[in-house]
Order: C-alpha cells, then sequence, then structure tokens
C-alpha cells in the first residue's frame, strides 16, 4: 500500500528543521521508499559526471539533494502559523 504524505510534487514548502531550515520551495519528486521529497533549490549537492559523446570535458553539476519529509510543511500552513514569526 501506498503511504500517504502531508505534501505532494509541486507543493509549495519551507524547511522547518534540519541545515536548511527556513529554506522554501517547490517539490520537485517524492520518494517514498526511503520518506523523503527533493525541494527546488534546496539541499544542493555536487555530483561528478563521467566523459561522455554529449559531454566530452566531463563536468561537475549541482543537483537537488533530498530533505527529509517530516522537515517539510506546506507554505500556506507555515504562513499562517506562530513559526514565522519566530524565524523572521
Amino acid at each position: 500500500m501506498a503511504t500517504k504524505y502531508h505534501v505532494k510534487r509541486n507543493d509549495q514548502v519551507v524547511v522547518i528543521a534540519g541545515s536548511h531550515k527556513g529554506k522554501a520551495g517547490k517539490i520537485l519528486e517524492v520518494l517514498p521508499s526511503k520518506n523523503r521529497a527533493r525541494v527546488e533549490g534546496v539541499a544542493m549537492i555536487k555530483k561528478h559526471l563521467k566523459k561522455s559523446e554529449k559531454n566530452p570535458q566531463g563536468a561537475i553539476t549541482e543537483l537537488e539533494g533530498s530533505v527529509h519529509i517530516s522537515n517539510l510543511m506546506l507554505q500556506s500552513v507555515f504562513d499562517a502559523s506562530k513559526r514565522k514569526k519566530a524565524t523572521a
């Protein structure tokens, strides 16, 4: 059975805990097997790519890492809560 989360793809969310606390963005992907989600512009990681026909030099690209679902809150709920006043 699929797990039901309080957020889904394309929702605007705010990170409420962890090293990326206070950052906001849109959910790009939900990873139910790991209870995590990728959020646009949050938890950026560098990925080293091998040389290929498409990319003869190889490259270091920045991609979104994942954030645990429990550390995310919908932007609308966050704006209506006391948390917004605490971080601002």
